[in-house]
């Protein structure tokens, strides 16, 4: 478990040195058969390190498009920061699973945007140290938007719970600050068939790890991996 001090230095690592990736008019694109929605880690400007993941994966998809979950992604409040990526993820999702209902969704977030995608999905809220997060239902995966959904991917999730089937990297067997339990974590595994979830055993978000640098390489290291997994399930 990181301490209170820790904690917020990591997250706001999380934002450093992150080059933005250009977002081009594909994002604009009324309908694609595959539409990427991007959850940026704390501090980072959009749409972050995964930017070049979104890009990755549109290369195999010709109608592909990408967008934004609009949320603070700060530190300072975090419990709202989280829950107001939540409220404005669900509803982008939604209402564009209900405008483009022949598209493929995938959902990746990193750092305190993988803790607001697994609370999309599996639900949230409840005391997470420093503060107290709002409660929230996650998707039905028998009904839309969830239905749609045909790829999740975390990355660092401070909401990492250990040995679960989606898990992946050197950090599998750990948990997180605030890993998930009880019927959170039943409902998350609900969408156990579309989620992969990174995490490297050094990470102190996700796995009690000692490096910083783990939580931010991902990117450098998982890219390609994620991207050919994303298309396995398309």
């Amino acid at each position: 478990m990181l301490t209170n001090l820790l904690l917020p230095a990591l997250l706001l690592l999380a934002g450093v040195d992150a080059s933005p990736v250009e977002l081009d008019e594909r994002q604009q694109a009324p309908c694609q058969s595959v539409q990427v929605f991007i959850a940026r880690g704390s501090t980072e400007p959009y749409p972050g390190r995964q930017g070049a993941l979104a890009n990755a994966i549109c290369r195999n998809n010709p109608s592909c498009g990408y967008q934004d979950i609009v949320y603070p992604a700060t530190f300072e409040n975090y419990c709202s920061s989280v829950q107001a990526g939540v409220v404005s993820g669900a509803a982008l999702i939604t209402a564009y699973a209900a405008r483009c209902p022949n598209s493929k969704l995938v959902l990746t977030g990193y750092s305190q945007g993988a803790h607001l995608v697994g609370d999309i999905l599996g639900g949230g809220g409840g005391n997470l140290g420093s503060c107290t997060q709002a409660t929230s239902s996650g998707l039905n995966p028998a009904t839309s938007p969830g239905n749609k959904i045909a790829a999740a991917l975390l990355f660092g999730d401070v909401r990492h719970t250990a040995n679960q089937a989606y898990n992946t990297a050197t950090g599998a067997s750990r948990n997180g600050n605030w890993p998930r339990s009880g019927a959170q974590l039943a409902s998350l595994n609900r969408f156990s068939s579309v989620l992969r979830s990174w995490c490297l055993v050094g990470d102190p978000a996700c796995a009690g790890g000692t490096d910083p640098n783990a939580h931010t390489s991902y990117f450098n290291v998982f890219t390609n991996e994620a991207a050919a997994w994303v298309q396995t399930k398309l």
